[in-house]
């Protein structure tokens, strides 16, 4: 972020993602992929691309472990949007995990950072509201189609919507510093082709408001990555934030409960 401009940041981890996987992917892509599929795909893209876009211009103004703390403010916001969608309120242990798991993102992300609604954090709130309305959405239409390429598929949607905002709001250049291309390679490689790619698949499987909580473990391998890779420490809030998470994450997961809501 202190050398690239953000969307064109989001141009090229995108572009670079979705050419991998379509040539990895070309004979399945060629199966499963229609034109509803394609509009489906559209539109998660665009979902996906107002979040990315807010995180990264949020990132510009505010302190990263700001940013983590409200990006993952998603585990809160999905069983809100559900309520009012299917009017109808979350059960109690959904809701209690719910407020546990957001008290234990705030030790853990937090620290000594004072909280305060400027236009970053309002910027980067609203990303994590996109956020939370992507996995809604895509809970529905992994169900609807083939998951791995709708995955595939948003990125091709992403790289459109990402190089228009470059060209229209920022000036692009070629990245040239070793440490721009290994950032880039490392979004490329570890958070999209795995990440954003197997997130679809993944939430075929389970409901949107669980995918919601397991969110919650972001901020968490964050600092157990910083530990054993940048030497970090962790200090006790932080310990009991990370075990708050975990023990939520496990609760809800031991329930069962897919039937979240009470009508």
């Amino acid at each position: 972020m202190a050398t690239l401009p953000p969307l064109e940041i989001l141009a090229i981890r995108f572009f670079l993602s979705f050419l991998i996987l379509s040539l990895i992917f070309y004979n399945h892509l060629h199966r499963t992929v229609t034109k509803p599929l394609l509009r489906s795909a559209a539109n998660l893209g665009a979902i996906l691309f107002a979040c990315m876009a807010c995180e990264l211009i949020s990132l510009t103004t505010i302190d990263s472990s700001m940013a983590s703390f409200l990006e993952n403010t998603a585990v809160a916001w999905v069983p809100l949007i559900l309520a009012v969608k299917n009017r109808a309120l979350p059960n109690k242990s959904t809701s209690i995990c719910t407020l546990v798991i957001v008290c234990g993102i705030g030790l853990l992300t937090l620290n000594t950072t004072e909280f305060h609604l400027s236009s970053g954090e309002l910027i980067c709130l609203c990303g994590s509201v996109c956020y939370a309305f992507w996995i809604i959405k895509t809970t529905k239409e992994a169900r609807r189609f083939d998951p791995l390429s709708l995955g595939i598929t948003q990125f091709f949607f992403l790289t459109l919507y990402s190089t228009a905002g470059t060209f229209l709001f920022e000036i692009p250049f070629i990245p040239t510093k070793p440490v721009e291309w290994e950032v880039i390679l490392a979004l490329t490689f570890i958070c999209t082709i795995l990440g954003f790619t197997l997130q679809p698949v993944a939430q075929r499987y389970t409901t949107s408001e669980k995918a919601g909580l397991f969110t919650a473990v972001n901020p968490l391998f964050a600092a157990i990555l910083g530990f054993v890779i940048l030497d970090e420490r962790f200090s006790f809030p932080q310990i009991i934030g990370g075990t708050l998470i975990l023990f939520s994450i496990a609760l809800i997961q031991a329930a069962g409960s897919r039937n979240v809501f009470r009508h």
